[in-house]
C-alpha cells in the first residue's frame, strides 16, 4: 500500500522518522501493525508508543497471519 514500511527492518529514530512523514499526509492513513509469532509484546506496545509520538492518530493491529504463513496448533 501507499507509504507502507512493511517488512523493512528499522531503527526506533528511523521508524519515527518514516511514520512522522507519514502522519504529515492529509487524510492522514492508518498504521496497521501485525507482530509474527516470535514478536514480544512489549515491542508492539513500543511500536505503538513511538506512532503515537510521531503524531499518527489511527492505530489499528492485524490479527490474521499472512496468507502461507507458518500457524503453530
Amino acid at each position: 500500500s501507499k507509504g507502507a514500511i512493511t517488512g523493512k527492518k528499522s531503527t526506533e529514530e528511523q521508524l519515527a522518522q518514516r511514520l512522522a512523514v507519514q502522519a504529515r499526509i492529509t487524510p492522514q492513513p492508518e498504521v496497521h501493525i501485525r507482530g509474527d509469532l516470535m514478536t514480544e509484546y512489549y515491542q508492539v506496545g513500543r511500536v505503538v508508543e513511538i506512532a503515537q509520538k510521531a503524531g499518527i492518530l489511527k492505530i489499528g493491529f492485524i490479527t490474521k497471519a499472512p496468507p502461507g504463513s507458518f500457524v503453530r496448533k
